[in-house]
């Protein structure tokens, strides 16, 4: 047939042909690069820099982290663009202290430090690109030395088992990070027992590490928080359980756990909402308080003369002065101004009011869970007024920090 006879010539001419064009490929292209972490403030931008304490607290606080910096190696930290040495940060703390205490008001304080300072906003990851802020309190606690009826809940010592591994000795890259754990029966490096471990399967236990005895669950929970607190014994006495360590787990708060839940609000959420839900779901207290699998431990300390705990600089915290902070963010010893809406409480606990606070405080101390250049942990102090106002302080705002002017070359 004659069909046939084109089906050769078909064939060939079908292979002349050029393939069929490919489907355009769609590219999405990268994301924009991160804002910086820090953005320098023009001078005509500054807001006006109230601080709301007085001078000779400000100087009491700087008198620490100067003790700190000045007992430091000389080296560079990085502010944003620019690398600020220790002597330049030292520097600034003592010209800080001495504009405060020369300003009558805000007005002439934000002036004169217009003339010898720079002001950076540190950018965090809130929606506006601002801080966010915390508090923590020292707590006061009834404790015992042995275990009783009253007293069943235990604080540990730092066990000797807990293996802590820099990881920069494997590769710089890694600088400033660890890695905690435990070498297990086999040999094999583990992560260390978590909280659920150590409080409800009783790894810990028979191994004298307890250190001291509570009266309350939440009371362990609480100082597990807050890092340290003041103990006291039946027989009159006192000590400072001082933060040893933790066992390297990612730190989860219990607080957001429960209004994940659903059993309440943000607004609800208070220290005594919280140890009174605990109180009355006891079925599922091991349960929630696991949902944070951190753990610390603690080592006894005589009191401190003011009754304030160390921070991370190896000085005592000042109340309302001292901030925690990512020191991979942000340098310890820097000066800082910060704006955020704060509770007020009087001596008893009692809340009164919250207004917005504007006030130069001092990088101190760090967090577990105090993470990225806008995450901020102010440091309320000891007794029931900080008590009620850390457990209430959960607020987005503003967070700067102040570097005294000095030539490129010299920094």
């Amino acid at each position: 047939m004659k069909t046939r006879r084109f089906f050769p010539i078909l064939l060939v001419l079908a292979g002349c042909l050029p393939p069929p064009k490919a489907p355009p490929v769609s590219v999405t292209p990268p994301p924009p690069p991160p804002p910086p972490a820090f953005e320098r403030v023009a001078p005509e931008a500054w807001p006006v820099l109230a601080d709301d304490l007085a001078a000779d607290s400000l100087a009491r606080a700087a008198e620490k982290s100067l003790a700190y910096l000045k007992g430091s190696e000389d080296k560079f930290w990085q502010v944003g663009p620019v690398q600020v040495g220790t002597r330049l940060l030292a520097e600034t703390l003592e010209d800080l202290v001495a504009a405060r205490r020369a300003s009558p008001d805000a007005a002439a304080l934000t002036a004169r430090l217009k003339e010898g300072f720079e002001l950076w906003r540190v950018r965090g990851s809130t929606g506006g690109g601002g801080a966010f802020y915390s508090s923590y309190y020292q707590p006061t606690l009834p404790a015992s030395r042995k275990k009783t009826d009253e007293y069943r809940f235990p604080l540990y010592k730092r066990p000797p088992d807990l293996v802590e591994v820099d990881l920069s000795s494997f590769d710089p890259k890694y600088k400033g990070e660890r890695l905690y754990g435990r070498v297990d029966k086999s040999g094999a490096f583990v992560p260390y027992f978590s909280r659920r471990d150590v409080d409800v399967r009783g790894e810990l236990g028979g191994k004298d590490l307890e250190l001291v005895w509570l009266k309350d669950s939440f009371d362990r929970l609480d100082i597990h928080i807050q890092g340290s607190g003041l103990l006291k014994f039946p027989d009159g006495s006192t000590a400072m359980a001082r933060f040893a360590g933790t066992n390297g787990r990612p730190y989860q708060s219990v607080g957001l756990a429960v209004i994940g839940s659903g059993a309440m609000t943000r607004e609800q959420l208070n220290a005594a909402t919280l140890k009174q839900y605990l109180a009355d779901h006891p079925e599922g207290e091991a349960w929630l308080v696991s949902r944070n699998p951190r753990y610390t431990f603690f080592e006894l300390v005589d009191l401190p003369a003011d009754g304030e705990p160390n921070g991370t600089i190896g000085q005592s915290l000042t109340a309302g002065r001292s901030i925690a902070v990512d020191p991979a963010a942000l340098p310890l010893g820097a000066a800082c101004w910060v704006f955020v809406s704060l509770p007020q409480a009087d001596a008893e606990g009692r809340l009164l009011t919250r207004a917005p606070v504007g006030r130069l405080m001092l990088a101190q101390d760090t967090g577990g869970a105090i993470k990225g250049p806008g995450r901020v942990d102010l440091y309320m102090g000891h007794g029931d007024e900080a008590s009620a106002m850390a457990h209430r302080v959960w607020d987005s705002g503003e967070l700067y920090v102040l570097l005294k002017k000095a030539p490129a070359r010299t920094r």
